[in-house]
């Protein structure tokens, strides 16, 4: 059977053009990014908030939730970041792992990560005051951070649309926290 009969040219052409792209990613990748400052950087905050958090702060009989939580922050994050690369909003100039998407460290650790924390910490605390200093925090501390330190470029980005992002994020977040910690 003809591997082509199911395929569209233009879905080809991108294809290819994509290759391509990953060809040029890798190379960069090994000359100009891996080693370097930044690249430790990365890799420090792909690795230290689950080690910080996950295995000497959580405490364990919240594993469940907060792995509910937390995957919800996942995909949400990644989602986000997805339609903003394609849209080019915004773009992160350091890769952690070549023909992998450069925002992994953001996304599947740093911002989880915080989220949990904030879930964890402090129940009592209302959880809209809590999404609004994350907001805060994530908007207009980290992102101004990452820019100056040359992990996040926004370039048709500003920082405070992120805020409500973030906060919304949260809320969700903290509605998986506690819907999937009743005793059923």
């Amino acid at each position: 059977m003809d591997n082509n009969a199911y395929t569209l040219p233009g879905i080809e052409k991108a294809n290819d053009l994509l290759h391509e792209a990953n060809v040029v990613l890798l190379e960069v990748w090994l000359e100009e990014i891996v080693f370097t400052w930044r690249w430790w950087l990365e890799i420090t905050i792909l690795i230290l908030p689950w080690i910080f958090f996950w295995f000497m702060l959580r405490k364990k009989e919240d594993t469940y939730r907060l792995v509910c939580a937390g995957v919800f922050v996942m995909l949400a994050a990644t989602y986000m970041d997805t339609v903003g690369m394609a849209l080019r909003l915004w773009g992160y100039p350091t890769k952690e792992v070549p023909l992998v998407p450069p925002y992994i460290t953001w996304d599947l650790c740093a911002i989880p990560v915080a989220v949990m924390i904030f879930l964890h910490y402090k129940p009592a605390v209302n959880p809209l005051i809590k999404a609004i200093i994350l907001g805060i925090v994530g908007s207009f501390v980290m992102q101004p951070l990452a820019v100056m330190a040359g992990l996040y470029i926004p370039y048709h980005w500003k920082h405070h649309y992120s805020f409500p992002m973030v906060i919304l994020i949260y809320l969700t977040a903290n509605y998986f926290y506690y819907y999937f910690g009743w005793k059923k």
